[in-house]
C-alpha cells in the first residue's frame, strides 16, 4: 500500500532542480515506486503531481498515516543485531516502551550499495520520528543517514562509528569471510570497498551542512580498533553540531543500557 505524505513547506518549480511544478503547503502527495532514480533513496521519496513524476526531500514533507517512534538499529561489520537488538527490546519491556516503539534490527547486505537501499527502503516504510542507532560500520551508516537527510524527523546516534572503512577494511579485501552470528561465508570484494569509498566522500562533503541538533556520538574511551581522532576534528573544524557521550568500555560497547538511558529524554513519545 502506497503511503501518503503532506507538505509542510512550499515547493517552488526547479528548487534544487529536482521540482518541476508549484506545490503549495498542505498538498497530500501519495509514494510511487522511483523507477527512474530520481532522488537518493535515504533523501526523499517520489511522487506523481498533475501527472508529472517528481522527486522531493523529505524536509518539505511529513507523513499523513499513522506511524510510531521507530529505532533502526545498524549492525557492524560481518555481525547481525541479536546481541544489542536483545538489550534494547528488554530495555524498552523494562520501561513500558515496547507498546510505542518499534525497533527494527536488519540483517544489513554485505554489500554496502545494498545495504543503504535497504536503509532507504525502511526509512521510506517508517518515516516520522525516527532514531538511527549505528555501530561501528553501522555507526558509519548511521552518519551516512546523518548526511544525507539532515530533517529532525531522523535522529542520529553513531556509537564507535567507522569514519574511514574503506580505509580500515582493506585489510579484508578479498578474504572468505565467516559471520560468527548468523554462519555466513561470504567474500568481502574490491567493490564493497569501493562502495564505501563513495558514500565517506558523499558523507564527509554533505555532513559539514548538518546545522540541527539531533546527532549523537557515543564513544568508548578503550576502543581497541578504531580512532576517532579525525572524525572529531572534522567535526570540530567544519562546526558540525553534535553532542558527545564517552563510555568505560570497548568497541563492542557493552553499554547499551547507559546509552538508552542517556537518550530516554527522545524514546519517550
Amino acid at each position: 500500500m502506497s503511503k501518503q505524505f503532506k507538505t509542510i513547506k512550499p515547493i517552488s518549480a526547479k528548487q534544487n532542480l529536482w521540482s518541476t511544478l508549484d506545490i503549495p503547503v498542505g498538498t497530500i502527495l501519495e509514494q510511487i515506486p522511483d523507477t527512474k532514480n530520481l532522488i537518493h533513496p535515504i533523501k526523499g521519496i517520489v511522487v506523481e503531481y498533475r501527472n508529472q513524476t517528481i522527486g522531493i526531500p523529505y524536509e518539505y514533507l511529513i507523513p499523513n498515516y499513522e506511524h510510531k517512534t521507530t529505532i533502526l538499529l545498524f549492525h557492524g561489520f560481518n555481525s547481525a543485531p541479536e546481541n544489542k537488538q536483545a538489550v534494547i527490546n528488554q530495555w524498552l519491556i523494562d520501561n513500558n516502551l515496547s507498546d510505542c516503539i518499534d525497533l527494527i534490527a536488519p540483517q544489513l547486505n554485505y554489500n554496502p550499495n545494498e545495504a543503504i537501499k535497504q536503509i532507504g527502503s525502511i526509512i521510506q516504510e517508517h518515516y516520522g520520528n525516527i532514531i538511527v542507532i549505528g555501530t561501528s560500520l553501522g555507526g558509519f551508516y548511521a552518519n551516512y543517514v546523518r548526511a544525507m537527510n539532515q530533517t529532525d524527523q531522523i535522529k542520529v546516534h553513531a556509537i564507535n562509528p567507522s569514519w574511514s572503512p574503506s580505509q580500515s577494511l582493506k585489510k579484508e579485501v578479498n578474504k572468505a569471510q565467516v559471520n560468527l552470528k548468523t554462519k555466513d561465508n561470504w567474500i568481502f570484494t574490491d567493490a564493497h570497498l569501493n562502495y564505501l569509498a563513495h558514500f565517506e566522500k558523499s558523507c564527509k562533503v554533505e555532513l559539514k551542512h548538518y546545522n540541527s541538533t539531533n546527532y549523537t556520538l557515543h564513544l568508548a574511551t578503550a576502543d581497541e580498533l578504531l580512532s576517532f581522532d579525525d572524525m572529531i576534528s572534522y567535526i570540530n573544524d567544519n562546526k558540525i553540531p553534535n553532542k558527545l557521550n564517552f563510555y568505560d568500555t570497548n568497541h563492542r560497547f557493552e553499554t547499551i543500557n547507559e546509552l538508552l538511558e542517556n537518550i530516554k529524554h527522545e524514546l519517550i513519545p
